[in-house]
């Protein structure tokens, strides 16, 4: 797994885990250790194999080397099955659309109860965003140029 895929998880996590009303104070540290990977030139996975994760990366104690190592010899971990239960999976599909961070794809998902693209679109082509705070015309825009070039 590279540093960018590891980084990419971690992310996901942090997006997970705010939806199911995970304490934000304690996931605001992945998207810090997902923009610490993706810029490091070392090998996290490499890093996981030696044994040297802690050592390497500042903040990373015994729960987030944990799940690091889970990512690199699973693809997945325990915390992100365990939250992600009872979210859709799909969900994840939002994390990559310019203009969405976690808060908001929370807000979409319990507001509005958008969980893809899918839904996203067809929130949009019903005008459920009218009256939502936060999302203009101007975001409506983005986020359907951004749906048109990423939907099937």
């Amino acid at each position: 797994m590279t540093n960018a895929e590891i980084a990419q998880k971690l992310l996901e996590l942090h997006t997970i885990l705010l939806v199911a009303d995970y304490p934000e104070d304690h996931a605001t540290r992945y998207p810090r250790l997902a923009y610490t990977i993706s810029r490091m030139e070392e090998s996290v996975a490499e890093l996981v194999a030696e044994g040297k994760l802690q050592e390497v990366i500042p903040g990373v104690g015994d729960i987030v080397a944990t799940i690091i190592t889970e990512y690199v010899e699973t693809g997945t971990c325990s915390k992100l099955n365990e939250y992600a239960a009872d979210i859709p999976e799909t969900i994840v599909e939002l994390i990559p659309v310019p203009g969405l961070g976690a808060k908001t794809i929370k807000r979409f998902y319990q507001e509005l109860g958008i969980d893809s693209l899918a839904s996203l679109r067809q929130a949009i082509d019903e005008n459920r965003f009218k009256g939502f705070r936060g999302v203009g015309k101007k975001t409506l825009e983005n986020l359907k140029a951004y749906i048109d070039e990423n939907m099937e």
